[in-house]
């Protein structure tokens, strides 16, 4: 077929699939005119609209013969009247996201807060002889418990999210090649599933999938719909349509109805959906919401066969908010962790300005605004310092020290989730980066981000993992929660736990090595070594395997590597001087922070003063003169080479963790205290807005960093936190002009 598109200016050639992305106004809805003959052959034959966005009104020889509304599903018209003819078609295309059919009233998945909605026929027309056969799902899945078996054998979902963005074709439906891309990064990366997050894979996509031994979980595109019964009926006529066409993938092995969908669509409905896509399908892994009412608010009344949670934190929080997400005596289901663990990269924004692609333009016929909520990318990056070629050194290095940062995070994050053998899979956010993201294991170019070994260290189905020693603080009176960080140490005795988790089990012994380092990363030598007694994990199970111990380390860095079998993994061990008490005056009002008044060099302080002090202060911000922001996501930093060199702590993630704070300096302290220098410069990755954590002006250093701990996994208290303890003695030099 030769068709054409007529935008209201008179045909033009073009190729279906075909959305008309920049031809036209991005805001413009419609309707696009296609048009092309038909040679109808004898038999039974169908005229096949693989996938339509969002109305197709289909007419032959100037008579309409059929409508349809979805992106999604697949729609046919029988040609019987017209065999052995040549004959006229048209369809007119009207998109959602307009006046005529708003986001929020069609299914029209999370793209649309991704970038824009899009229009066309997007998918393949072709003819087909008689009417489809209906295949009935295999279903190759079990769930024992908490445990999910597939093909009979156990399975620990490793598993990737994407919300079908391609910049470059416009629309969601992928051609084989990039496809076979995709799967193929996926797989040398250590993913064993893609979840399709609110949109519909063309059929090739899941094919491709399972003949890699991939699994799939396709979350149909409900997300912050409509609350109207009538909208919601048309969705679920048009929920049910893609089920029936999809419902025969074998390796589809999860389905969730929608997503984070809080107040948006009231419980019977969701009961619905699930009851319909379970009948269908007969899949034992039916959700209605994934994310979940107890952490997106809404009806807590929720449908399915498994809990799925969408925990995005600060990563010290990570290890207590997902101990408040294991099942204890609830029902006995899968716990998965349906989205999480985004971190965001600075992007490489001179390369972005240089290739100029349309979704960064500030033009909104191009990149309208449209239901985003977040949209000062376009504005933020011709105005940033890291575009420009003058200052194509500090960009490259906060490219790399964010991808750094970026490997700590995932690692430390999902070698926490591995420890816990209740929660039964994860999907990481996410696939490729985009306008709103710049989280993904592949750029915005498709290209990979990370290195595939380092990687499978924590993405295969092994895998070992640090056991953090308990160490429950003392405060007021009475206990509370507290932990040591496994990889930060006091000088002395040193020991650490290491566990693993196996989806197979796995039966060996633990070897180690503890390697000694300098500062600088150079100078090696062997410190200790140790095998452990043998060990036997079961399926789906995590387990502590060894023990290192060694009776004294020096302060220093080290390089822990271990060994079970097959699998190895390896971290950085960092061991301070202990803490002892300072000759300075400390106003701690708080009484966080473990020190003691001794004398007067100096003083330490909660309280931001109103003048410049006289005499060496180190003031602790907490509340006063910060703003709330994240330390590690959606940020990148610059550090002064000179203090953060001399202290040993420059980009040295796992020692930071101990100390991230979650606010940075108010700029207006900033302002009132002129002439001084930041140390430690926050860079949002979204905005690039840029925020100081650590000033210093005269005699006097302002910081939000926490030398103190106390949030989340952070040791509490300086004489409990050795990289508090190194960090204080830092800020205290630095005081007292050390780093002049």
């Amino acid at each position: 077929m030769i068709w054409t598109v007529d935008y209201g200016n008179g045909p033009i050639p073009c190729e279906i699939p075909h959305a008309w992305r920049q031809e036209v106004d991005v805001r413009w809805e419609g309707p696009a005119v296609y048009r092309t003959h038909v040679e109808v052959p004898d038999g039974e034959p169908f005229l096949v609209f693989e996938g339509v966005s969002y109305e197709a009104l289909v007419s032959i020889n100037n008579e309409l013969v059929t409508s349809h509304r979805g992106i999604w599903d697949a729609f046919e018209v029988n040609l019987g009247r017209w065999k052995g003819e040549t004959v006229d078609l048209e369809v007119k295309v009207t998109k959602n996201g307009g006046a005529k059919f708003p986001v929020k009233d069609v299914l029209s998945g999370f793209l649309p807060y991704v970038y824009h909605t899009f229009g066309g026929i997007y998918k393949p027309v072709h003819i087909r002889q008689g009417r489809a056969q209906t295949n009935y799902p295999n279903n190759r899945v079990e769930v024992r418990g908490r445990e999910i078996w597939f093909d009979g054998k156990p399975f620990y979902a490793r598993g990737v999210l994407s919300w079908g963005w391609y910049p470059e074709l416009g629309h969601s439906n992928p051609p084989l090649e990039v496809i076979q891309e995709e799967i193929r990064i996926a797989k040398a990366y250590g993913f064993n599933l893609v979840k399709f997050c609110l949109w519909v894979p063309p059929h090739e996509y899941l094919e491709e999938l399972d003949q890699n031994g991939m699994a799939a979980w396709l979350e149909l595109p409900l997300w912050d719909p409509s609350p109207s019964p009538l909208v919601q009926d048309a969705f679920a006529t048009e929920l049910e349509r893609v089920v029936e066409q999809y419902k025969h993938h074998s390796n589809i092995i999860l389905w969730t109805v929608g997503c984070e969908l809080s107040e948006a669509t009231p419980p019977e409905f969701r009961q619905k959906m699930v009851e319909m896509v379970k009948s269908k399908t007969g899949s034992p892994l039916v959700k209605d919401n994934s994310g979940g009412a107890e952490m997106y608010g809404g009806d807590p009344r929720e449908f399915g066969d498994f809990d799925d949670f969408h925990p995005y934190c600060d990563t010290p929080f990570y290890p207590q908010v997902l101990e408040s997400l294991l099942p204890g005596p609830r029902p006995r289901v899968p716990v998965l962790l349906g989205e999480f663990n985004d971190i965001d990269v600075h992007r490489d924004v001179a390369a972005t300005l240089e290739r100029n692609p349309y979704w960064i333009s500030t033009d909104p016929s191009l990149n309208d605004q449209g239901v985003r909520w977040q949209h000062d990318f376009p504005s933020a990056l011709p105005l940033t310092r890291f575009g420009k070629p003058e200052h194509d050194r500090e960009h490259k290095r906060l490219m790399a020290s964010s991808l750094a940062k970026a490997e700590f995070i995932r690692k430390f994050v999902q070698e926490t989730v591995r420890s816990r053998e209740e929660i039964s899979g994860y999907v990481i956010t996410g696939w490729i980066d985009t306008p709103i993201s710049t989280a993904g294991f592949v750029d915005e170019l498709g290209k990979p981000r990370f290195g595939d070994s380092n990687v499978r260290k924590w993405n295969s189905p092994d895998c070992l993992f640090l056991i953090p020693q308990r160490r429950p603080p003392w405060v007021n009176g009475a206990n509370r929660p507290g932990y040591e960080l496994p990889f930060d140490h006091f000088e002395g005795r040193a020991l650490i736990k290491v566990g693993l988790h196996s989806e197979s089990g796995k039966e060996g012994s633990l070897e180690w090595e503890l390697i000694r380092f300098s500062w600088d990363g150079g100078q090696r030598g062997l410190v200790a070594s140790g095998r452990g007694d043998s060990v036997s994990i079961q399926p789906l199970g995590s387990k502590q395997v060894g023990v290192v111990f060694v009776e004294r380390l020096e302060p220093g860095g080290y390089l822990l590597r271990s060994k079970f079998g097959d699998v190895t993994n390896s971290w950085p061990i960092w061991v301070c001087e202990k803490w002892s008490d300072v000759d300075w005056e400390v106003v701690d009002p708080a009484g966080l922070t473990g020190l003691k008044s001794v004398g007067k060099s100096g003083r330490i302080t909660f309280r931001p003063p109103s003048d410049l002090p006289n005499e060496p202060t180190v003031v602790l911000l907490t509340d006063d003169e910060t703003d709330p922001m994240p330390f590690w996501r959606e940020a990148a930093y610059e550090f002064d080479d000179v203090f953060w060199n001399a202290i040993g702590m420059r980009e040295t993630w796992e020692r930071l963790l101990a100390v991230s704070s979650d606010r940075s300096i108010n700029p207006a302290l900033l302002e009132r205290f002129p002439g001084g220098r930041s140390l430690l410069t926050r860079v949002d990755t979204r905005t690039y807005r840029e925020s100081s954590l650590l000033y210093s002006v005269g005699n006097t250093v302002f910081t939000t960093l926490r030398p103190y701990g106390g949030l989340g996994c952070q040791p509490m208290g300086v004489a409990k936190n050795p990289s508090g303890a190194q960090l204080m003695r830092g800020l205290l030099r630095l005081a007292l002009g050390e780093f002049e």
